[in-house]
């Protein structure tokens, strides 16, 4: 493919677009041991307006697979299959150079720790107007006047003011604001947001998703979200992609995923969400936990991946045995299980997809 550069006139963002799709995508880790696959035949698209949320527990692959799409692995690894299409262009085919001009002009990415990605010997100001002025030739005084509206973008208290402050004069809070208003200062078609909410208090997660919703709201932008909170998914998300051992196990509209869910891990994840409306009087009102531990990247059981932690796999959907008695079906413990459609919009890795979705309409 031609590496094309799209330019910001060729960008106009219709709902419904699709922004970026990633199709197969995989990616290893070097090891002592030999090559570790953290990521294997991830696929989801994103397209304007939606915000399509990744969702599962540490180390499932989800931070991995969007630095493989920025270009920002770290030596160790590498993308060795599929692709990340912007707007047809493929991002993994492209020269570094030029993967780079994309990244961070058409596809930017909010990380996860806002102190740790911010340096402090800089102001924020000097942060805002560095790519500015890299990407756009602007002078350092139209950079300024730039970073002083992204900083109001984002809601900032006197953003003329605190412009010229440190990282460390912000608080947890307005040092994610001030990463959000980097991440938008070239006007991006899609933003990945990696669990951009980590270490605030619920106040302020609810103030940073708000914030993000009214930008994509206004802008039609594409949003990527990281987390392993199905609580924060909820309001926010169109679309879900539950990850599990590197892989893709769940696909769905957010509604339809939370009203019945097709993989037994959803449902695990989704019976360890907090609500006040439910009280589980037989466990003395104790929150449910998912039994056991995620596999070590490389290290993923024969069969279904998520089979030694699944219910269905000894009981079958309706739990007639409890769980823990009885043996692992076979077809559980042998055959992988490939990610099919279960109904219109929705696909899922499972076995017994059709038995959950049966149930819970029953």
């Amino acid at each position: 493919m031609t590496e094309t550069l799209i330019t910001p006139a060729d960008a106009a963002r219709t709902a419904g677009d699709v922004l970026l799709e990633v199709e197969d995508l995989a990616v290893e880790f070097r090891s002592d041991g030999g090559a570790v696959r953290a990521v294997d035949g991830l696929s989801y698209r994103v397209e304007a307006g939606r915000t399509l949320a990744l969702v599962g527990e540490s180390g499932c692959g989800k931070s991995v697979s969007s630095l493989a799409v920025m270009g920002l692995l770290p030596p160790t690894a590498r993308v060795v299959g599929g692709t990340a299409r912007y707007r047809g262009t493929d991002l993994l085919a492209l020269s570094p150079t030029k993967h780079r001009a994309h990244c961070g002009t058409h596809v930017a990415m909010v990380f996860q720790d806002a102190l740790a990605a911010l340096n402090p010997v800089h102001t924020v100001g000097y942060q805002l107007t560095e790519s500015l002025r890299a990407r756009t030739g602007a002078s350092r005084r139209e950079a300024r006047r730039r970073a002083v509206e992204l900083l109001d973008l984002v809601k900032v208290p006197n953003a003329a003011q605190r412009v010229d402050e440190y990282p460390h004069q912000f608080s947890g809070g307005m040092r994610q604001r001030v990463m959000i208003a980097s991440a938008l200062a070239l006007d991006p078609d899609v933003l990945i947001a990696d669990e951009p909410t980590t270490a605030l208090d619920v106040t302020v997660q609810a103030q940073v998703l708000r914030l993000l919703a009214e930008i994509q709201a206004e802008r039609q932008m594409g949003l990527v979200l990281i987390t392993h909170d199905l609580g924060v998914v909820a309001g926010v998300a169109d679309d879900v992609t539950v990850m599990y051992a590197g892989r893709a196990v769940e696909h769905a509209p957010v509604r339809d995923l939370y009203a019945a869910p097709a993989h037994p891990y959803t449902r695990a994840l989704l019976r360890s969400v907090p609500r006040i409306d439910v009280v589980d009087e037989h466990a003395g009102g104790r929150l449910p936990v998912v039994p056991g531990r995620p596999p070590a990247p490389g290290s993923a059981p024969s069969g279904c991946s998520f089979h030694p932690r699944c219910d269905v796999a000894r009981t079958g959907a309706s739990g007639a045995v409890p769980a823990g008695e009885g043996a692992v079906r076979d077809v559980c413990r042998t055959v992988e299980p490939p990610l099919d459609d279960v109904a219109p919009g929705r696909s899922s890795a499972c076995h017994f997809a059709a038995e959950l979705l049966g149930g819970a309409r029953a």
